[in-house]
């Protein structure tokens, strides 16, 4: 097989694949707006939260080619995750400490 064949089987691969990750995107974004809309008391933003870490877990591996990056980058992955998480303790410690 020639090389054009060959690097279109391999483009066709990546359109399918990154086609099946955005219906499944869409498919959690429905899910999340129909879950807003169903009265659940607390587990409304429970289960807000869980759909919205299915839907950045499924953009930061497979989109962004975290799960197969080198170490490093996945170091710089990790780190920026982690001053988010810190960010948001201190917002919710000085919420805290003004009630």
């Amino acid at each position: 097989m020639n090389r054009q064949g060959e690097s279109g089987g391999v483009v066709r691969h990546l359109w399918a694949r990154n086609l099946l990750i955005w219906a499944a995107l869409l498919a959690l974004l429905v899910l999340s707006l129909v879950a807003a809309y169903v009265p659940m008391g607390r587990m409304t933003t429970a289960s807000g939260i869980i759909i919205a870490g299915v839907k950045s877990t499924l953009v930061v591996l497979l989109f962004m080619e975290l799960a197969s990056a080198k170490p490093l980058i996945r170091i710089a992955a990790i780190s920026g995750l982690v001053f988010v998480i810190a960010m948001f303790a201190l917002t919710f410690a000085d919420v805290l400490a003004r009630i």
